[in-house]
């Protein structure tokens, strides 16, 4: 371990340069060309070749920068198992979904009083299903 850095600096170097990387790849699978056409969204990237060239030259050099740093400072990759950001997300999905019933929608005016058949049957069945694949991320691996 290189002792130029205490514990706490070590943390702090390696959590920042960790969060960069990952920030750097996401926006390389941006690049990339990966588009997402949701039903209620869409994601797409309004850059110019040029620019692509660019922004792709300067993700290389910062992840090589963060190799180099990695390497003399000795810092070790940590490993996140995804499913605690799974159950993470669809638990807050749960929370969301439940805050949009008709009855909570009375917040932002008038609910009419035949949008409960129409809109909270699909919303609960929403729920449940964000509910349960929280609780299935959350399940031990055997």
């Amino acid at each position: 371990m290189d002792s130029r850095l205490n514990q706490g600096q070590r943390h702090a170097l390696t959590t920042a340069l960790r969060q960069a990387e990952e920030r750097l790849r996401q926006t390389e699978s941006w690049l990339a060309g990966v588009e997402e056409t949701g039903t209620l969204y869409q994601r797409r990237l309004s850059l110019d070749p040029g620019q692509l060239i660019q922004a792709q030259a300067m993700i290389d050099r910062s992840l090589e920068v963060i190799r180099e740093l990695a390497e003399e400072f000795d810092l070790s990759p940590a490993t996140h198992d995804l499913s605690g950001a799974i159950a993470a997300q669809m638990t807050v999905t749960w929370a969301d979904l439940v805050d949009t019933q008709s009855a909570k929608l009375g917040r932002y005016g008038a609910v009419d009083s035949r949008l409960a058949g129409a809109l909270d049957p699909q919303l609960v069945e929403l729920q449940d299903l964000a509910l349960n694949l929280a609780r299935l991320a959350r399940e031990d691996v055997p």
